[in-house]
């Protein structure tokens, strides 16, 4: 099992663990560059790409993370990194959707004290603590 474990500061959660880099690259996603306040991570999940009225192309940049969509999977990785590799975590667009969905549901909405993301069996789950 995966994790990694970020504290709400009163004004915006921070990292405190992870058991590997990949996990790591997920919080500093969810916590930095999502926080509850971006909604354009999960427009651009869900974007025609094909469409060419769309805005939204196959990789997508923000403060911490790159993101890349290739063949129904999303990729994130270090800013600094810049490409696919082992260090890149990989989902399947449908998981990457349900995490946003799940982290604006039992992080943003509720504001819980802890948050614990776990990666097992090939599913993301959040466990809140007050």
């Amino acid at each position: 099992m995966e994790y990694f474990k970020l504290q709400y500061n009163g004004n915006s959660y921070q990292y405190v663990e992870a058991t590997d880099l990949k996990m790591c690259i997920l919080s500093h996603f969810l916590s930095s560059d999502v926080r509850c306040y971006n909604k354009s991570f999960r427009e651009w999940a869900v974007a025609d790409k094909e469409d060419p009225q769309s805005k939204f192309t196959y990789s997508f940049g923000s403060n911490a993370t790159l993101l890349e969509e290739e063949n129904g999977y999303v990729f994130l990785m270090d800013r600094t990194s810049r490409e696919v590799g082992p260090e890149c975590l990989k989902m399947t667009t449908q998981q990457f959707v349900q995490l946003l969905d799940d982290w604006e549901t039992k992080v943003c909405k509720v504001k819980p004290k802890e948050v614990l993301i776990k990666h097992e069996h090939g599913q993301f789950v959040i466990e809140t603590k007050d």
